[in-house]
């Protein structure tokens, strides 16, 4: 069943609504930031450095870090939702 709105907030909610906002904004360009930095620093460390050449019990480096490249940003993401869904839900902060 789907929710209804809520009222907008005024008074003393309209200033935790905006400090919520203000929070998750800094969550969510800070994780922008790192995962584009992460992300573009891979190819770079793939093209032109020998760091991800190792292998380790037959699996490459890179693979490893593609793989990790891939993977961690969807977890971030999972996690942050459900973050974000415990605090619309007026659980734990």
């Amino acid at each position: 069943m789907p929710r209804t709105p809520e009222p907008p907030p005024s008074g003393p909610d309209l200033a935790r609504h905006d400090a919520m906002i203000q929070r998750h904004k800094r969550v969510v360009l800070g994780a922008a930031a790192t995962t584009f930095v992460i992300f573009m620093a891979f190819p770079i460390l793939t093209s032109f450095t020998g760091a991800l050449d190792g292998v380790a019990d037959g699996i490459g480096a890179g693979y490893a870090a593609g793989l990790a490249v891939i993977l961690l940003p969807l977890l971030a993401a999972v996690a942050y939702r459900r973050w974000t869904s415990r605090i619309e839900d007026g659980g734990p902060r």
